[in-house]
């Protein structure tokens, strides 16, 4: 691993509003600590410090969604109905499944015909 610093500003380098995600991050602290506060000085550091990686990684997620295109949202979108399908498969025997099995897979074609035009 290499010892350069990297600026900011740098090319390629997302930008991040970070009073933003700082105040998400004192937002989910009050959440958390609303009726008790934690015991010790270290207790409150560490459960800040959870709040902020949360912060910081809500935010790096927002900024990867606003980046992808249709066509990777559609795909997206395939993959989860796959998982439902699936889903579907593992209900109980006394449990209908056409009509949602139908459902499903008309939505997979019909995104399947979006990404493909």
């Amino acid at each position: 691993m290499s010892n350069t610093v990297v600026p900011a500003s740098a090319e390629g380098m997302p930008k991040f509003d970070r009073a933003a995600i700082m105040s998400t991050a004192w937002r989910l602290y009050r959440r958390d600590w609303a009726n008790a506060r934690p015991a010790t000085v270290e207790a409150r550091h560490k459960s800040f410090s959870r709040c902020l990686k949360s912060a910081w990684m809500t935010a790096k997620f927002e900024a990867a969604e606003a980046r992808k295109t249709i066509e990777q949202r559609a795909a997206d979108r395939v993959e989860d109905l796959a998982r439902e399908l699936m889903r579907i498969d593992a209900r109980p025997w006394k449990m209908t499944t056409f009509t949602d099995r139908r459902a499903i897979q008309a939505e997979i074609q019909a995104l399947r015909m979006t990404t493909l035009q």
